[in-house]
Formats: structure tokens, sequence, C-alpha cells
């Protein structure tokens, strides 16, 4: 059974998904797809990426792994971002 941020994250991404459907159509909904697949990836399998050696810019390997913590709080940033601007937008209107 998924835990609570999986489930929620999931709603979320549906939500975003029918949303855009009904707005943009399938083209829409399949432009969201990639965004929505990094996000959810993030929130889903934070354990596995943080321990995936990386490179930094500077070309070294950086062999320490990243706090799933902040793996997963990075996802949920991405995956909340686009209802953060239309908060901003809708209180601009009033």
């Amino acid at each position: 059974m998924p835990d609570r941020q999986r489930l929620l994250s999931a709603l979320i991404a549906l939500g975003y998904l029918s949303a855009m459907w009904r707005r943009e159509g399938w083209h829409g909904a399949l432009a969201l797809l990639a965004p929505l697949a990094l996000a959810m990836s993030m929130i889903w399998y934070a354990g596995t990426i943080s321990r995936s050696p990386v490179w930094s810019w500077m070309h070294k390997r950086v062999d320490r792994p990243t706090l799933p913590s902040a793996v997963r709080g990075l996802g949920w940033i991405l995956l909340l971002i686009p209802l953060m601007i239309i908060a901003v937008q809708r209180l601009q209107a009033l």
C-alpha cells in the first residue's frame, strides 16, 4: 500500500493532468507528463535517488549520499510550483 506522500502526490498529478486535458486537450496533457514524472520520481523514489553517485559541475565524482528528505522536498517543490503560481495570480486579481 502506498504511503500518504505517494498517494497525495499521485492525486495532485492526476488533477494537473485532468485540468490540462480539459483546457488544452491531449497535447497539453502529454507535454505535462515529463515534468510530472520528474517530480513524482523524486517523491516516490527519494531513497534510491539519494544514493546514486553523480558528477558535480567541476567534473568531480560526488560519493556522499544526499538526504532522502532533501530529494523528496525538492520533488514536492517542483510538484507544487504550478499551484503556488495559480494562487498568486488569483490573489493579485482580487
